[in-house]
């Protein structure tokens, strides 16, 4: 293999590395938006507040939910309702899967990486595990679905924030 073949096969393994985190990532903030919808908002249903007020315990909340870890924001998940148990399952594998990408895979892949087939099987574990976040991501959302409804985050409603934000930041994407 020529040696700018072999480096754009290296750069496409940690292209692929980031995007399997960065998907890991955006499953540990849907956890936290869950947790918003069963925990905090369950907690002050009837219970009005200032503006401001909200907005700081909101903030707190999602901030405090940030600095935990993946195990633990599952754990507050669980605590705070029921979860089905294939969404359980999702989000046990999501969790080793997410630990392993962490703390192992290149460790434990450094022979591999060493070789166009090798980096080729990392791909695709990587492949593999982009699609289990997304997976657990979705069906996540798919559980929490019926709760936020009822506190009026309907998906017309969440797309129109979510437009309304788009609009105002001068995005290149």
């Amino acid at each position: 293999m020529y040696a700018d073949t072999a480096d754009e096969h290296v750069k496409n393994v940690y292209a692929h590395f980031g995007l399997a985190m960065y998907k890991a990532q955006v499953l540990e903030h849907g956890l936290v938006n869950a947790l918003v919808v069963v925990d905090l908002f369950a907690s002050r249903v009837g219970k009005p507040m200032p503006r401001k007020q909200w907005e700081t315990e909101f903030d707190s909340f999602m901030g405090k939910h940030f600095k935990t870890t993946l195990a633990r924001m599952v754990q507050s998940l669980k605590a705070a309702t029921s979860v089905p148990w294939d969404l359980e399952v999702l989000l046990s594998a999501a969790l080793k899967e997410r630990n392993f990408l962490a703390h192992s895979f290149f460790r434990d892949r450094a022979t591999e990486f060493m070789t166009s087939g090798g980096r080729e099987n990392m791909i695709a574990v990587l492949q593999e595990a982009q699609a289990l976040f997304e997976t657990a991501d979705a069906k996540l959302w798919e559980v929490i679905r019926p709760i936020r409804e009822r506190y009026g985050f309907t998906d017309e409603r969440l797309e129109k924030y979510f437009e309304e934000y788009r609009s105002s930041i001068n995005s290149d994407l």
